[in-house]
């Protein structure tokens, strides 16, 4: 297909598609240059011929982009009391097993029959056992639960779930991520977690690391 255009008074060309382009591309042609071919009735300016029309989208995509689009519209960011309730109920959960794992490794180990200097070295590290093992179930609760349902029985009874920025469930691989890094939110008086208060999607720490939301379930 050839072209023509005009510069100033005098007509150029013909030159090939391409060419035109590369015309336009090196400044030789702008967007108000005239440009004719043949099957066009008059000489129309370069950008009305520079990007044609996109052909529309089968029906079947329209509905898929704008479920996408509607679902993230919808979303209602769980606000930072509901969540600090949830987080309280997970405590309440994991407490149990915590203490009967205390239990069985305090009298296990002769713990309450330790006296004077060895009760001293003893409970120190009988905290710092308790500590690890409560790190660890944490992390094994939060990754298995919000992996498997996207969510936590605690969120589970404050009505809340974990999703992705596009309203998705997260993957196994990122429920891990986020599980641990719910250990850093903990770090520095919980700074991590307080965050939320004050971010406009109500994201803690952990939610920016693994692009997740905590929402209000539907």
């Amino acid at each position: 297909m050839n072209w023509y255009y005009a510069i100033g008074q005098q007509q150029q060309g013909p030159v090939t598609e391409p060419q035109l382009h590369a015309l336009a591309k090196d400044g030789v042609i702008t967007g108000d240059t005239l440009v004719w071919r043949e099957g066009l009735t008059n000489w129309q300016p370069y950008r009305t011929v520079a990007a044609p029309a996109m052909p529309p989208l089968p029906a079947d995509a329209r509905a898929v982009i704008g479920s996408a689009t509607a679902g993230r519209s919808e979303l209602e960011y769980a606000g930072f009391w509901i969540r600090f309730c949830a987080k309280l109920v997970d405590g309440l959960v994991l407490s149990v097993p915590i203490g009967i794992l205390l239990v069985i490794g305090v009298v296990a180990s002769g713990g309450f029959n330790r006296r004077g200097s060895d009760a001293l070295v003893f409970l120190p590290l009988v905290q710092v056992a308790v500590q690890l093992v409560g790190m660890a179930l944490s992390v094994l609760y939060n990754a298995v639960l919000v992996g498997y349902w996207g969510t936590t029985l605690g969120k589970k009874v404050c009505g809340l779930k974990v999703v992705k920025s596009d309203g998705t469930k997260p993957s196994f691989g990122c429920a891990w991520g986020r599980a641990f890094g719910e250990i850093v939110s903990s770090l520095v008086c919980y700074i991590g977690y307080i965050i939320a208060g004050f971010d406009a999607e109500k994201r803690s720490l952990h939610d920016h690391m693994c692009d997740t939301r905590v929402v209000k379930a539907r």
